[in-house]
């Protein structure tokens, strides 16, 4: 038998079984496959948990009254926690404002374009990391790579106070841009996860919102700062 005609021998795979959403069980679930060779090939995983509690939920009929409790329940109960993590990461970005009026350039000796570069340089990092730390939030679980998120940028965060010179200080804020520019995706992947389309863009406006809410509380932490700094 010649080359080619091995070839074609290898290539003619015969359908041995066909099936489609039409003619299977509504509640079926694919638990193993049988490969040409005879192997069996067991489907597992939490895929199959998945799609279980969607078979499940699928048949779920919530009425009106019900459908106001559930939303007040996910209102109370997550969106205070992602207004506070949106104004926490915020008061970060526009804490090198405050501490510029209370002697960072004196301290860090800059001149020039200097402390303009303090800003910049968090936005160079969260710019970068951008795209990237979106795909991340994608591929893995969104509550714990969050948590892993504002666990690092909190550290990085306490290290600014360690910083003894001013290139020490831009590493810093560019590391603290890197690893906030996941917070925002990560917001609007979890509204998406819980409400309805129709019910996101109020809940959308009022997280953002608290940017403002960060810049208030930031502010009169630094206010309170400032004047016992010779106390």
């Amino acid at each position: 038998m010649s080359d080619l005609e091995k070839e074609k021998d290898q290539s003619n795979v015969e359908i041995t079984s066909t099936f489609s959403k039409n003619n299977l069980d509504p509640h079926a679930v694919l638990s193993h496959v049988v490969s040409i060779d005879g192997r069996v090939v067991d489907v597992t995983g939490d895929v199959d948990e998945a799609m279980k509690y969607a078979f499940d939920a699928e048949e779920v009929e919530l009425t009106d009254e019900q459908a106001r409790k559930l939303l007040f329940k996910i209102d109370i109960y997550l969106l205070p926690l992602i207004c506070l993590l949106y104004s926490i990461q915020f008061m970060d970005k526009v804490s090198s404002s405050s501490a510029s009026v209370m002697g960072l350039r004196t301290y860090y000796h800059m001149h020039g374009t200097q402390y303009s570069w303090v800003g910049s340089s968090f936005y160079l990092g969260y710019l970068i990391l951008e795209i990237p730390m979106s795909m991340i939030l994608q591929r893995f679980p969104v509550a714990k790579t969050i948590g892993i998120i504002v666990v690092i940028w909190g550290a990085i965060l306490c290290l600014h106070a360690a910083a003894s010179n001013y290139p020490g200080l831009i590493t810093l804020r560019t590391l603290l841009g890197i690893f906030e520019s996941g917070v925002t995706p990560a917001m609007v992947i979890i509204t998406g996860q819980w409400y309805k389309a129709e019910e996101q863009f109020l809940r959308t406006a009022i997280w953002f919102a608290c940017n403002g809410l960060g810049t208030i509380l930031g502010s009169s932490i630094a206010y309170g700062l400032a004047i016992r700094m010779n106390s």
